[in-house]
């Protein structure tokens, strides 16, 4: 891994570390759940690529260029003296030098939609965050359920989906009787809380002990 990309991560497992460590000793609620895309790279179409390109106003020419680079590609499997080929029709290279910062500009627009919204959001490769904190844990539920349903409409919009069943939700606090978290749905499945999560090499409890 590049030393940027070690640096950066640090830099994550700072912040989300440092917010819930404060909220605790604010006597408050933590809320996080964690969600990864499913084969991100893989199934990035082009439009989205496109989209993102042209938020950010790079040069048409170079808009071209990458376009060509991710649709003019081809896949031959040869088994005996039989050979198959195919275009590829969407995804980004794999192992190209580019291709990490293509996905991170299309997932840029859904971090930049939940920071909109009022809370803190992360996001490294495929790997996603919400967190909210407040006092209040029945409003707290309902905002992350909003936003787990902007999650999923993201998502569709670009042909890309989240697996809500390796889907974390996990309640940070210190209280020896915590109130009864409400129902979450993602994808139409109900999260139950987790007592352990693993989030960029980080492993997290409720107490962060």
């Amino acid at each position: 891994m590049p030393s940027s990309q070690v640096g950066l991560l640090k830099v994550h497992k700072h912040q989300l570390v440092g917010r819930i460590e404060r909220a605790l000793d604010a006597g408050q609620y933590a809320l996080g759940a964690f969600f990864d895309i499913q084969g991100a790279f893989d199934n990035t179409p082009l439009l989205s690529v496109k989209q993102a390109l042209a938020e950010r106003d790079v040069i048409l020419a170079v808009r071209q260029w990458i376009s060509a680079m991710i649709t003019q590609r081809t896949v031959s499997v040869g088994v005996g003296q039989n050979t198959i080929q195919v275009d590829v029709l969407s995804g980004l290279p794999q192992g190209g030098g580019l291709s990490p910062t293509l996905w991170s500009l299309v997932a840029d627009s859904l971090l930049y939609w939940l920071t909109k919204q009022g809370v803190f959001a992360l996001g490294f490769a495929d790997d996603g965050l919400i967190l909210i904190v407040g006092r209040v844990l029945h409003t707290m539920c309902e905002i992350m359920h909003r936003l787990l349903e902007g999650v999923e409409k993201w998502c569709t919009a670009r042909d890309l989906s989240v697996n809500p069943i390796k889907t974390i939700l996990m309640l940070f606090t210190r209280k020896y009787k915590p109130d009864v978290i409400s129902p979450i749905y993602f994808y139409n499945k109900l999260l139950e809380l987790s007592t352990q999560v693993k989030y960029l090499g980080v492993i997290l409890d409720p107490k962060l002990n």
